[in-house]
């Protein structure tokens, strides 16, 4: 079993070589330019590299300096979020910014064990309420506010 310092290094360091990986692999076909007429590229695989390097760099130190076993790595965050992610993106049309939003929340609350329902209602009101004033008043972005069947013109 391989030992780190500590686990959120080495756990952050993957997740960067990933996001890095992930971000090279879109910007390929972007032109890079130069330093002095960059290309739409440039900034894009600039900052994966230098995401890459540091993850790279945490990835190492958690490995050299490693004095602890590595912790088992807990899927149930990672399953409910990605879930919460796909239903607001899924959701947001048919059912509008409030329910979306409401709906995201309580899925993505589910990641933890230790969540109390009320702080989550509490959290889910205030921010669909916060996302609304935002993005639809102050921003003025045409997205739907409520469900699409209670605002269908009859």
């Amino acid at each position: 079993m391989l030992k780190v310092k500590t686990g959120k290094d080495f756990w952050s360091g993957v997740m960067f070589l990933c996001f890095a990986a992930v971000a090279l692999y879109i910007a390929r076909g972007y032109s890079l330019g130069s330093a002095g007429k960059m290309g739409p590229g440039y900034f894009p695989i600039l900052l994966a590299i230098v995401l890459g390097l540091l993850g790279l760099l945490l990835v190492v130190r958690a490995l050299v300096t490693g004095d602890e076993k590595l912790p088992n790595l807990s899927i149930r965050p990672l399953l409910f979020l990605a879930i919460a992610v796909i239903a607001f993106g899924v959701t947001i049309q048919p059912l509008g910014l409030v329910l979306s939003l409401l709906l995201t929340l309580a899925i993505a609350a589910l990641a933890s064990r230790e969540t109390k329902l009320i702080e989550t209602v509490i959290l889910a009101v205030g921010l669909a309420a916060l996302s609304v004033g935002v993005f639809y008043y102050a921003l003025q972005l045409p997205l739907p506010i409520l469900p699409s069947f209670l605002t269908a013109a009859g």
